[in-house]
């Protein structure tokens, strides 16, 4: 049985999206699926727009799909992490590993 779209994203968002290659930004609310087993789940305080960012709002690459919420330099509240066994006693999703020194997070491996 195939779940709703509801149910598959159940998780309520909000961001300000890109609908066409205007450049505009307009409120838009959208879901997302659970926190996975390898996921960091955080609120978003603030988020940088980066040129990167408008070159892609404007499809200035080719390649775009709208709706977009762009931005990807955030400073946000980590709200749930998910907990993987392995060696280190605690393994945040890959991305938060590569962004240690910028958070001032060491995990301690043992």
């Amino acid at each position: 049985m195939t779940k709703s779209p509801e149910g598959e994203h159940p998780v309520k968002a909000f961001g300000w999206a890109a609908t066409d290659t205007s450049g505009h930004l307009s409120p838009f609310n959208f879901s997302r699926r659970e926190t996975g087993d390898e996921d960091v789940r955080f609120k978003v305080l603030y988020c940088g727009i980066c040129h990167s960012d408008l070159h892609s709002i404007k499809n200035e690459w080719g390649f775009s799909t709208y709706p977009m919420v762009p931005g990807h330099e955030i400073v946000g509240e980590v709200t749930e992490v998910a907990v993987i066994r392995t060696k280190c006693r605690l393994l945040w999703a890959q991305w938060m590993a590569l962004s240690t020194r910028s958070l001032l997070f060491i995990p301690f491996c043992h």
